[in-house]
């Protein structure tokens, strides 16, 4: 028994590395290719080195500090968002007069580039926490509003004139059976949205400062510390990577009757 879990731990182990072997070597080509001066330090400081401005970085609380201005802006836009887009998303689907008003507006803004619009919020609030979050909602609105009414619409008929049948009330048939039924496309609109939140954050960050992993990104830049400006670009693809195993995790779990 011992043999065949310490078999499967190394098989695990083995697959794990293949299926990141690519990255590796990527890795390793560059330490290789910096030290070697084929490419101008500015540009492309060594592995090395960003790894170690990566620990000064977090050892001093600076990386993390960052990480967290902008994880808060995120999530709490992205929480308006999830909010305003579920609920507006279902009445879309659900009610006509409310699909008569949002249809357009959901039709014209889910395509616009959210991004294009941060000098008009830094005209209308400033550049702090508050403009940051507000676009992040804006942002972020459209894929979730824009998946919850599709997967309302998408909802079994029978399963709603079945619990109709039985007698079911509009609030208990929203509760009971829409929200279940359509909660895997919610969630899928939530999985789009979170990338879309961080991009934002980290754009704005970047264009307007007030701290967070975009400003200190573009610190780096200015500073003429190209190990700083790649170590965080790191920071981003950690966090990254991390939410979208959440995000999985969490649709697992919850969703497992799906």
């Amino acid at each position: 028994m011992d043999v065949d879990t310490r078999s499967l731990d190394a098989s695990s182990v083995v697959d794990s590395l293949k299926s990141i072997y690519s990255l590796v070597l990527l890795l390793v080509l560059w330490e290789v290719v910096t030290r070697m001066g084929l490419i101008y330090p500015y540009f492309l400081p060594q592995l090395s080195v960003v790894i170690d401005e990566f620990v000064l970085l977090v050892s001093s609380g600076q990386m993390i500090h960052a990480a967290y201005l902008t994880l808060m802006r995120a999530f709490v836009g992205l929480a308006g968002a999830a909010v305003a887009g579920v609920v507006i998303g279902i009445l879309c689907a659900r009610n006509a007069l409310f699909e008569w008003f949002f249809d357009p507006i959901i039709k014209i803004g889910y395509p616009v580039p959210v991004i294009s619009l941060v000098p008009v919020f830094m005209l209308w609030f400033g550049i702090g926490d508050v403009s940051k979050i507000i676009m992040v909602v804006v942002g972020t609105f459209w894929p979730v509003a824009v998946n919850a009414r599709d997967a309302t619409r998408q909802v079994d008929r029978n399963l709603i004139r079945s619990a109709r049948m039985m007698g079911t009330g509009d609030r208990r048939l929203l509760w009971r059976v829409i929200l279940p039924a359509a909660s895997p496309g919610i969630f899928t609109g939530l999985q789009i949205a979170t990338p879309i939140a961080l991009i934002i954050t980290f754009v704005f960050e970047m264009v307007a400062g007030g701290g967070g992993l975009g400003a200190l990104e573009i610190a780096g830049v200015r500073g003429f510390n190209s190990a700083q400006t790649y170590a965080v670009i790191f920071a981003i693809i950690a966090i990254g990577l991390v939410l979208d195993r959440l995000l999985r995790a969490a649709r697992t779990r919850l969703l497992d009757w799906t």
